[in-house]
């Protein structure tokens, strides 16, 4: 029994020691800056926000107790202030969308539709243009209309005895005749 537990135990040692390492890391970088500096109020500069910001991310909630230069709340607001002003520089530094074709390939692709794939389409009696097909999108449905299901995931948090768990269902409508087939649930725990 102890050769399955060990093992166990060092992992769970293991995790705990690298925790605990970050928390000292933040902490040693937090008397760097006070050590730097003489006891009065203290207002960071970007320079040590930014080594806070580096030691302190890790160790998560934990450095609640931790922290004593600023508030905790502080904290979480550089932290917030900066992922906005990543996301702000990310966004302004590239425009939205994919990546433009570039220009040779584009030419390509419009010598291949003007020449090869109108050719092999007028071969075989297709039309060209654009309006190969018939109808619209309401006549294909009602064409369709009995070999087309509609399908749907679902999941809903609910209270049992075993505390609060995640209900996740399928749900599939047949289109021709509205009937609903409902699939039988999945339950999860939900971790909270």
């Amino acid at each position: 029994m102890s050769l399955i537990l060990h093992p166990l135990f060092a992992l769970l040692a293991s995790v705990s020691r690298q925790g605990l390492a970050r928390q000292v890391a933040c902490l040693k970088e937090e008397n760097r800056i006070l050590s730097a500096r003489p006891p009065e109020r203290l207002v960071a500069t970007p320079a040590e926000k930014r080594r806070l910001l580096k030691f302190g991310r890790k160790p998560g909630v934990q450095l609640r107790d931790l922290i004593s230069i600023v508030s905790y709340q502080s904290f979480v607001r550089w932290i917030r202030e900066k992922e906005a002003s990543h996301a702000v520089k990310n966004a302004s530094a590239r425009k939205p969308g994919r990546p433009r074709t570039p220009d040779d390939i584009r030419e390509l692709v419009l010598k291949l539709a003007r020449e090869t794939v109108k050719m092999i389409l007028k071969e075989h009696d297709i039309d060209p243009g654009p309006k190969r097909g018939k109808g619209s999108w309401d006549e294909f449905l009602k064409i369709h209309m009995d070999t087309l299901w509609q399908c749907d995931f679902l999941s809903k948090p609910m209270w049992t005895a075993r505390g609060l768990v995640d209900v996740y269902l399928l749900v599939f409508l047949h289109l021709g005749t509205r009937r609903v087939w409902i699939s039988l649930s999945t339950v999860q725990r939900t971790v909270r």
